[in-house]
């Protein structure tokens, strides 16, 4: 009964990372390469959050326009 349970909660949290993932939620996962909109720079892979929103839901800032992204690649205003 326990591996049952724990077989559907574990599919359930994968149907929710890979929809939230599509949908391009906070809650998603990026793995591509992101650049910049403003500058064109490819932004590093290990990054150094700037901010708790960076630090809790991915994203950077841009070292070469200071622009700030989120994990997608687009402008936070």
């Amino acid at each position: 009964m326990n591996l049952i349970i724990t077989i559907l909660l574990v599919i359930g949290v994968t149907i929710g990372f890979y929809m939230a993932t599509k949908n391009k939620t906070k809650l998603g996962i990026n793995l591509k390469s992101v650049y910049c909109p403003v500058c064109g720079m490819k932004q590093p892979r290990i990054r150094i959050p700037k901010n708790t929103q960076q630090l809790l839901y991915g994203g950077t800032t841009c070292p070469g326009c200071g622009a700030k992204l989120d994990k997608y690649g687009d402008i936070i205003s």
